[in-house]
């Protein structure tokens, strides 16, 4: 499987997971031990190391995984494979508030990812605080590292802004944001406020500008180059907020520059199936993706298959394709063959009757996290194209997406733009974008085939298109503003 970030240390697994609270409690010991792990650069690559481990397990944690997909439609559950429930289809608890709507901010299906992708930053913040600290440590090394380390701080205050934000609205000045973290709590223990939307995204384009100045190209770590971030990948992900604030030139500039000089190319149409298939290595147009922990003894850890993977009839994970999305696919789209059907056992009048279900196939056996790859620059150029009028080149980004998947080329341009939006679904299926993408464009969720909640639709805009500040943290934090509706 994929090659993997180093082992980290118990040290800096203790600075990883600090929470506000945590770190008040720290022991002087503990902050010196702190300070002595970033001292080196041994201990400093470690501890990037670790940052890069956390991140990956903050995207694969399985509720914030199927968040997208399954807010938006793409997904329904699979049919217990066994036991006394057997054949019937439940939604599983750990999931069950944010898919019917009806989150908690008392008991958030998520709570653990904000508090982790917020670790993080606090993390980052330590090693940027610290980075002139070892003496062995070159300037280019310090440069990278710092490089690295703001592409991963704007990376993950724009995955908060994606589920905790509501979206850019033309003219309205004070939507709320999120708190931006760029100093740790070692440094600084103001609880701060939520910025507006508008400052939250200048903050996250200045980390990522910032970085873009700093990488050097060095290879700090062991294992392949998609992953870590570098400079194709933090220009795709910029032209990702670009598109996200609005910035329709911008997103266009960055998504061409990826495109046109990162030295990756679209995988082709007769390897298009295979590559996504191939066990040790991630499709051919990764731009960026994280690779799984290994254990003490050298074994690779859980993987986002244990979500999408199918073993056996009685193996297999909780969540598949709905026909909602299934029946996106025309029948000479290849990418329709991206789908294991599989006969399973569902549970009707008492009697077990074997139905279709569809096992994605992109992520089988043990892949690595997926973050960005080539294909979604293709889309953001066809749509900030599209916005900024270049209805040719808008044409030309998303024709080169459709037929390379075996469709005909799109001559019409009447409702290009609901083209453009279904074939971001059709292409970026199980790689958490629906239902975020839905909000940024101001559409509503219908969701169909298999819906078992008690809310299966949602008008745009509904306050429920963002999830609530978790209760814990704003008890902590007496500036905090819950989202409204919670």
């Amino acid at each position: 499987m994929k090659t993997i970030h180093t082992k980290v240390t118990l040290i800096l697994s203790c600075l990883l997971i600090w929470s506000c609270s945590d770190f008040l409690d720290q022991e002087p010991g503990s902050q010196i031990s702190i300070n002595e792990q970033l001292s080196t650069r041994d201990g400093m690559l470690e501890a990037v190391s670790g940052i890069y481990s956390n991140l990956e397990a903050v995207l694969r944690f399985e509720n914030y995984t199927v968040y997208g997909d399954l807010q938006g439609g793409n997904l329904k559950f699979s049919p217990v494979p066994s036991g006394n429930n057997k054949g019937q289809t439940i939604i599983p608890s750990t999931i069950e508030n944010v898919y019917n709507f009806n989150d908690l901010a008392l008991a958030s299906n998520l709570d653990s990812f904000y508090d982790n992708t917020y670790r993080i930053i606090n993390a980052v913040n330590l090693l940027l605080e610290n980075l002139d600290t070892p003496a062995d440590l070159s300037a280019s090394d310090r440069d990278e590292i710092e490089a690295q380390m703001l592409a991963i701080r704007a990376f993950s205050h724009f995955i908060l802004t994606q589920v905790y934000a509501q979206n850019q609205v033309l003219g309205q000045e004070n939507t709320l944001g999120i708190v931006y973290k760029t100093r740790s709590l070692q440094e600084d223990l103001e609880f701060l406020p939520r910025l507006s939307l508008d400052e939250t995204y200048t903050n996250i384009i200045a980390d990522y500008n910032a970085s873009l100045e700093l990488f050097t190209g060095n290879q700090l770590l062991e294992g392949p180059a998609f992953s870590y971030f570098d400079r194709n990948s933090t220009k795709a992900l910029l032209s990702r907020v670009y598109l996200a604030n609005q910035n329709w030139q911008q997103a266009l500039t960055e998504a061409q520059g990826v495109i046109e000089s990162s030295g990756i190319v679209l995988t082709p149409q007769e390897n298009y199936i295979e590559s996504w298939e191939e066990p040790l290595a991630p499709i051919s147009e990764t731009l960026l993706e994280l690779s799984l922990p290994r254990d003490a003894d050298g074994d690779l850890g859980n993987s986002i298959a244990q979500t999408w993977g199918y073993t056996s009839a009685t193996s297999y994970g909780e969540f598949v394709a709905s026909e909602d999305l299934i029946d996106l696919y025309e029948e000479e789209d290849l990418r329709g063959q991206l789908f294991v059907e599989v006969q399973l056992a569902v549970l009707e009048n008492d009697q077990l009757v074997n139905k279709p279900f569809y096992f994605t196939s992109k992520f089988q056996g043990q892949p690595g996290t997926p973050v960005i790859r080539l294909s979604e620059l293709y889309l953001i150029a066809a749509e900030a194209a599209f916005k900024l009028n270049q209805i040719p080149l808008a044409l030309e980004y998303l024709n080169s997406i459709r037929q390379r998947a075996g469709l005909n080329a799109l001559t019409e341009t009447e409702n290009l733009d609901d083209q453009i939006f279904l074939e971001r679904r059709r292409e970026l299926a199980f790689e958490r974008h629906l239902f975020f993408e839905s909000k940024r464009t101001g559409r509503g969720i219908v969701r169909n085939d298999g819906c078992l909640a008690t809310t299966c639709t949602l008008d745009y805009p509904s306050n429920f298109f963002v999830l609530p500040i978790p209760q814990n943290n704003l008890n902590l934090n007496e500036n905090l503003i819950q989202n409204e509706g919670y």
